[in-house]
């Protein structure tokens, strides 16, 4: 989904939330009974860009789940509030720190330290990636549901139901409990904790599969020897008669081995600054094929030879040594695919080359760079331009297809969601921890202060007092991550 295409599936959904507010208004104002009924049994609500689903229908099924295993559950959510209390000072230190740093540096230049970074789409997220988006927050959200009913029902909590929430495009699922706060700080935590713990452990899980997927599709894809090229965008000079076609396996750019899509970003980013390396050839080659005109300087760098060429022909410094005089002109315009089908190795000085062959290096701009990009079946890709084009028009796989009728479109989504799943969940369970009206982390803290201080502070006015004055700490920490990173964002 491109940023036209996201813009334009934001406002089909601003039109259908006025459309369906505007027949919810009129069938209401006329009392119309068929659609009052509708509601009623569905318990839908329509509000302005909000839509409601009340539902008891998974009540029963998570009364079974929340019965099983009593001790089994018992040491699991105890497991869960005791890993939800000690990341909750690791969550708030994250977020001062993020906040911190964003002052005090761009958000952009901090790649390598460690920070609780929001994913817009459009801004950090390719909008492409929108519909993993919607749909990790979804599986995200049930997960950290499904963990506070369970809990509930094992502390023998009235489950009222659920209830799923569309705000404007943005799902989410809430758990209505009766009878919450009559329990017990300790139980009370293990109910409010289990979210947070559930999204965890949805992290793990994510994480495990996205890294043992390569082995679970063994039988049908290679995995670490190459890259298989999926798409390469319309128009690039890349592609064409003599260049990338979509399957091709890459193996290679220049002297840097492929062995995944890291390594072939990494490639082409080393190739971007790195200078251009010579070819070792012989003398024979270049008396034979050199088909230079008087040479003119371009520019303090680059140095023309070819005349009106066809595209094919590149002009050649030749690289001597100071102590012996030149055997060879000075610059040669050489075929660019015959230099480096006959090259022996690169080279950047005279002494790098045997002794029966010379070293010539291309004449380029600093930026324009001559690259080869090796595949397995066909001739050698040269590209002269800028690597970051090869960057940003080729798409490519780590999953290499044995089958042709099995894409590798499959392993990729699948990575890609628990991808999104690991860091959607994880940071999920960072940000619900903080305490801070309307999370999660507002109402453990109140438990804990119940639970820590209830023989030490026997005044319960007070006790809420601390409570409440941690909390508006962390609603305002929060409050201030949010508009540095707005600001940052735009």
């Amino acid at each position: 989904m491109k940023m036209d295409e996201l813009y334009i599936f934001l406002l089909c959904a601003f039109i259908i939330h006025l459309a369906l507010l505007f027949f919810d208004v009129l069938f209401k104002s006329c009392s119309h009974y068929p659609y009052l009924y509708f509601l009623n049994n569905t318990g839908l609500q329509i509000l302005p860009f909000r839509i409601n689903w009340f539902t008891t229908a998974f009540n029963r099924q998570i009364q079974k789940w929340g019965t099983k295993r009593p001790k089994l559950q018992m040491a699991w959510f105890s497991a869960g509030t005791w890993v939800s209390i000690a990341i909750m000072p690791i969550a708030i230190y994250l977020v001062l720190h993020t906040i911190v740093i964003t002052m005090k540096h761009s958000l952009q230049e901090e790649r390598g330290v460690l920070l609780v970074e929001p994913l817009v789409p459009g801004w950090n997220l390719p909008s492409s990636d929108f519909g993993y988006y919607i749909v990790t927050l979804l599986i995200s959200s049930i997960a950290h549901e499904v963990g506070h009913a369970m809990a509930a029902v094992r502390e023998d909590v009235h489950l009222a139901g659920f209830s799923t929430t569309l705000f404007f495009i943005i799902p989410l699922v809430v758990t209505h409990l009766d009878q919450f706060d009559s329990l017990s700080p300790i139980k009370q935590l293990r109910v409010l904790c289990a979210g947070v713990w559930h999204n965890i452990f949805l992290a793990l899980i994510a994480a495990v599969i996205a890294t043992t997927l390569p082995w679970l599709f063994y039988p049908f894809f290679d995995f670490g020897t190459s890259v298989q090229v999926k798409s390469i965008k319309k128009g690039s000079s890349i592609s064409g008669e003599s260049g990338l076609v979509v399957g091709d396996k890459i193996t290679q750019v220049n002297y840097c081995l492929v062995r995944g899509i890291t390594s072939w970003q990494d490639c082409l980013v080393q190739n971007l600054h790195e200078t251009n390396l010579g070819f070792c050839i012989p003398d024979s080659f270049i008396k034979e094929h050199d088909e230079s005109v008087p040479a003119k300087h371009v520019s303090e760098t680059v140095v023309e030879c070819c005349g009106d060429s066809n595209g094919q022909d590149l002009c050649f410094e030749y690289i001597g040594s100071e102590n012996e005089p030149l055997p060879l002109p000075q610059h040669s315009c050489l075929r660019a695919r015959s230099v480096v089908e006959l090259s022996s190795g690169p080279c950047s000085k005279p002494g790098d080359c045997p002794a029966s062959l010379h070293c010539f290096k291309p004449s380029l701009e600093n930026s324009t760079k001559l690259i080869r990009i090796y595949r397995t079946t066909g001739k050698v890709v040269i590209f002269l331009g800028n690597p970051a084009e090869v960057y940003h028009s080729v798409k490519t796989t780590d999953f290499i297809n044995y089958y042709k009728y099995i894409p590798s479109s499959i392993p990729d989504a699948i990575t890609k969601l628990c991808h999104f799943i690991t860091i959607f969940s994880f940071g999920l369970a960072i940000i619900n921890v903080i305490p801070c009206f309307y999370l999660d982390g507002q109402y453990i803290i109140r438990a804990i202060i119940e639970l820590v201080l209830m023989h030490k502070v026997p005044i319960s006015s007070v006790r809420h007092a601390i409570a409440l004055c941690i909390t508006i700490f962390g609603t305002v920490m929060l409050f201030i991550y949010i508009v540095v990173m707005f600001v940052t964002v735009t």
